[in-house]
């Protein structure tokens, strides 16, 4: 049965550039730098205790609540940015969960996760803060193109997650779309526009996200949030 390995929460900073030398010399505001919790955490419609969102216009709110990604990718990022290893909250994820991945993620799937009720919203979309993060400015980029991009869960129940909690599947969407998939169609909205069009028919996906595959079906779509800055 899927787990959670590890649960991370951190506050948002201001950051200076010191070692980053394939960026520009200025400051930058993150909530990226997530720690390890030691103890259980609450988790509220808003997400959880001790967490802040640096960038609200992206992410964070009831839709986009907590963010998870799977430890299955952990060695394939590792092996990317030249690493042996990387630390638990290494894609700035709240969740850590072993035994769930893009590819058996469905699209609205809700899960018992300790005491709390989560459902399964959008895909997380890569922003350019994870390539300053790990100081490799195609980072973003490939997150994209690999659709290893963890995904979104809003709180249907609020509760308490601590790291071995069980992940349990409570329901499905009757047709339901992969995040794997969903993030293949976002990709190639050309040769994917019949999975692009069955996912707006999906209730159970956040609002923005449906705006955002809306731009991307009629060609309007704006990818400046992955631009390094």
């Amino acid at each position: 049965m899927p787990k959670v390995l590890s649960v991370q929460v951190g506050r948002a900073k201001t950051y200076g550039d010191e070692n980053a030398k394939e960026f520009l010399d200025k400051a930058w505001h993150t909530a990226s730098f997530k720690e390890v919790a030691r103890r259980p955490l609450h988790v509220s419609f808003e997400g959880f205790e001790d967490d802040e969102v640096a960038d609200r216009a992206h992410h964070g709110g009831i839709d986009k609540a907590v963010f998870a990604n799977s430890y299955e990718n952990y060695a394939h990022w590792a092996t990317f940015l030249g690493l042996e290893r990387l630390p638990f909250g290494a894609l700035s994820e709240n969740l850590t969960i072993v035994g769930l991945q893009e590819a058996n993620v469905m699209l609205g799937d809700v899960y018992e996760i300790g005491s709390a009720i989560l459902q399964v919203t959008q895909p997380r979309k890569p922003c350019w803060k994870i390539s300053r993060r790990w100081n490799h400015t195609a980072f973003t980029n490939e997150i994209f193109t690999s659709g290893l991009s963890g995904w979104y869960y809003r709180v249907v129940k609020e509760g308490v997650i601590g790291t071995g909690d069980a992940v349990r599947i409570v329901s499905q969407e009757a047709c339901p779309i992969s995040i794997l998939d969903a993030n293949r169609a976002f990709l190639e909205p050309t040769h994917f526009a019949m999975t692009l069009e069955r996912i707006l028919t999906l209730s159970s996906i956040a609002p923005s996200y449906r705006d955002s595959l809306i731009k991307r079906l009629n060609g309007t779509s704006d990818l400046a949030y992955m631009q390094i800055r």
